[in-house]
């Protein structure tokens, strides 16, 4: 899954981007260019394979989504 941080509180994650190789509950860890690095999902809005998601929204682990999202 592509993934680019649009909005950020923290400047060092404005604009990174990478592939998601892991994900818990409040955090993704993505394939940068410059190594694995784990982002916060909470304060923060991504682009995740063209779509806009708001961080504090996904704040729950992986495979409680399905229940959630409907």
């Amino acid at each position: 899954m592509d993934l680019m941080v649009k909005t950020s509180r923290h400047p060092d994650y404005l604009r990174m981007k990478g592939k998601v190789v892991d994900e818990t509950k409040s955090t993704f860890r993505v394939s940068t260019i410059s190594g694995v690095k784990m982002i916060p999902k909470a304060g923060n809005v991504f682009i995740l394979n063209g779509k806009e998601v708001v961080g504090r929204r996904i704040v729950f682990r992986p495979e409680n989504r399905i229940k959630k999202i409907r």
